[in-house]
């Protein structure tokens, strides 16, 4: 996936571009639940693989329309183009269900990493003059999914 600064250029002419054609932009931060614990009983390198997986997955649901980056460590970042915030919360939410859904598995030992779920903030783009309200917003959003209780989508 491309990385935070990547996500940082394309925000800025996603937003442009949204404003100028009238169509709504959101933000999803996401964060996995208790990735720690990952890299803890199974190591880095297992801890690495599951963040492939999940950034493929990111990119394969979210639709084309979708730009799908880390945003660091176990973060990652979406870019909802044509979607306002309920919209885009429903198909991050369905994305959420899908992947808690999934067993994925340690290729080195043959155990099961556990249930991979993870939190995540919402946010619309296209009514702040200036990006970064957004941003602040979809982050609050997040810290507030994790706050009550993980494995969850707060709107910002």
């Amino acid at each position: 996936l491309p990385n935070r600064r990547a996500f940082e250029r394309r925000l800025v002419s996603a937003a442009i571009e949204a404003r100028v054609k009238g169509e709504p932009l959101s933000i999803a931060f996401c964060d996995v639940d208790h990735f720690k614990q990952v890299n803890d009983r199974h190591g880095h390198a297992a801890g690495d693989r599951v963040l492939c997986a999940l950034a493929a997955s990111f990119a394969e649901m979210a639709g084309e329309a979708c730009f799908t980056a880390r945003h660091g460590g176990e973060e990652f970042v979406l870019l909802f183009a044509g979607l306002g915030k309920e919209a885009a919360k429903g198909r991050l939410d369905a994305i959420r269900r899908a992947l808690g859904a999934r067993v994925l598995m340690n290729r080195d030992t043959g155990q099961p990493f556990g249930k991979i779920t993870f939190s995540g903030g919402v946010a619309e783009v296209t009514g702040d003059a200036d990006t970064r309200g957004a941003l602040a917003r979809a982050d609050e959003a997040l810290y507030r999914a994790k706050q009550q209780g993980r494995n969850r989508i707060e709107l910002g």
